[in-house]
C-alpha cells in the first residue's frame, strides 16, 4: 500500500514538472495542484525510518514552491516560502551519511526560500534572504561530499547567491565580505569553467558580484592611494578575465552569456577611462579590431559606440589641459596617449562604418 502511495505521487510529481515547462499561469496553477495531491499522498507514508520517503516528500514542497514563485506576486512569494520552509523541517531529519543527494537538495531548499524572500522586497526580508543563502553554505559546507562535483556547483550557486543579496546591502563591510564570496564562488568553478555552461555562468556572475564589491571598495573615501591603485586593478583583471571566458564560449557557438561580456566591457572601458586612459585604447583595440586574435567576429557594435565614447571623452579631457601642461614630462608621457588614443578612435570609427 504505502508502495503504491509513493508511486502515485511519483506520477503527480512528474506531470508536475512538465506542466511547468509552460508560461501559461492556468498550467502552473494546474502543476501546484499536482504537486499538492503528491504531497497529500506522500503525508500518509510513515516517514519515521525511511529518509527516501522524508525525501520525496521535500520535493514535493520544493516543487510547490518553484511553481508559486514563478507566478509571483506577494501572496505567492508568501505561500512559497512556506512551502521551502515545510521541504527544510523534512530535510533537517535526514542523516547525513548519504551521497550526497540530502544535502543538496537542503541546500537548493534554502536558496530558493531566499530567493522567494528576495522577491518579497524590503530591509527584513532582505536580512532573512541573506541568512536562508547562509544556510544553504552551511548545509554544504558540512558535508561528507563536499569534493563531489554536483556539491560544488550547489555551493558556487549558494555562494552567488549570497554574494548578489550582500551587494544590496550598503556600506564598505557588505562589500568586503561579497568580495571573499564571489572569491569562494570562483574556487569552486575553476576548473569547470571552461568546460561546463553551468559552471560558467556560476563563474561570470562570480565576477559581476566581484567587480560590483570592488567599484564599491574603490569609491569609498581613503587617505591611501595605493588602495585605490589596487581595486583598480583587481576590478579590471577580474572583467578581462571575465571576458575571455564569455568569448571562449561565444566562439563555441554559445552566446548567452553576451549580456554579462557587454556589462563587463563597459565598466572596464569606464574603469580605464577614469583611472587608467594610458591604459584605454589597448583595451579597446585587443577587443575591437579584427586583426587582433583576441577579438570576437563579428564586432559587437554596441561595443564599438561604447569604445569611440569613452575615447573622446578621454580626448577631450587631456585636450583641455593647456599648452603649459603638455610641455611637462607628465604632459610629453600624455601626448603619447593622445596620440594613441587619436588612432584608436579614427580605427573604430572605421570598424563601426563597416558594422552598419
Amino acid at each position: 500500500m504505502k508502495h503504491d502511495l509513493d508511486a502515485l505521487a511519483s506520477v503527480g510529481m512528474e506531470r508536475g514538472i512538465a506542466l511547468l515547462d509552460s508560461d501559461d499561469p492556468d498550467a502552473i496553477h494546474d502543476a501546484i495542484r499536482c504537486f499538492e495531491e503528491a504531497i497529500d499522498l506522500r503525508g500518509r507514508l510513515p516517514l519515521a525510518g525511511n529518509p527516501g520517503f522524508r525525501y520525496g516528500l521535500a520535493g514535493g514542497w520544493i516543487n510547490r514552491g518553484d511553481a508559486l514563485t514563478r507566478l509571483g506576486g506577494g501572496e505567492h512569494l508568501v505561500e512559497a516560502i512556506k512551502s521551502y520552509s515545510m521541504a527544510i523541517e523534512l530535510l533537517k531529519e535526514l542523516p547525513a551519511s548519504d551521497d550526497g543527494l540530502f544535502a543538496r537538495r537542503l541546500a537548493i531548499a534554502w536558496m530558493n526560500r531566499g530567493l522567494a524572500l528576495e522577491g518579497v522586497k524590503g530591509e527584513a526580508s532582505l536580512a532573512e534572504a541573506t541568512e536562508s543563502y547562509r544556510k544553504a553554505v552551511e548545509a554544504l559546507t558540512h558535508s561528507d561530499h563536499i569534493a563531489a562535483a554536483g556539491h560544488k556547483l550547489v555551493l558556487a550557486s549558494a555562494w552567488v547567491n549570497l554574494g548578489n543579496a550582500l551587494m544590496r546591502s550598503t556600506g564598505s563591510e557588505a562589500a568586503e565580505e561579497a568580495c571573499a564570496v564571489a572569491g569562494s564562488a570562483l574556487s569552486l568553478v575553476a576548473e569547470t569553467e571552461s568546460k561546463e555552461l553551468a559552471a560558467a555562468e556560476a563563474a561570470l556572475k562570480a565576477r559581476h558580484i566581484l567587480c560590483q564589491a570592488l567599484t564599491v571598495l574603490l569609491s569609498a573615501p581613503s587617505d591611501d592611494e595605493s588602495k585605490g591603485t589596487v581595486f583598480v586593478g583587481r576590478i579590471t583583471d577580474t572583467a578581462e578575465d571575465a571576458l575571455r571566458l564569455a568569448q571562449s564560449w561565444e566562439r563555441a557557438g554559445e552566446i548567452r552569456f553576451r549580456p554579462l561580456a557587454t556589462q563587463f566591457f563597459h565598466l572596464t572601458t569606464l574603469v580605464y577611462e577614469k583611472h587608467q586612459p594610458h591604459f584605454l585604447a589597448e583595451f579597446l583595440r585587443e577587443h575591437l579590431d579584427p586583426d587582433r586574435v583576441t577579438c570576437l567576429l563579428p564586432v559587437n557594435e554596441s561595443w564599438l559606440a561604447i569604445g569611440r565614447e569613452s575615447l573622446s571623452r578621454v580626448r577631450c579631457g587631456l585636450g583641455r589641459r593647456g599648452f603649459a601642461w603638455l610641455a611637462t614630462p607628465e604632459g610629453i608621457r600624455h601626448l603619447k596617449t593622445l596620440k594613441e588614443l587619436h588612432t584608436t578612435e579614427a580605427r573604430l570609427q572605421v570598424l563601426h562604418a563597416a558594422a552598419r
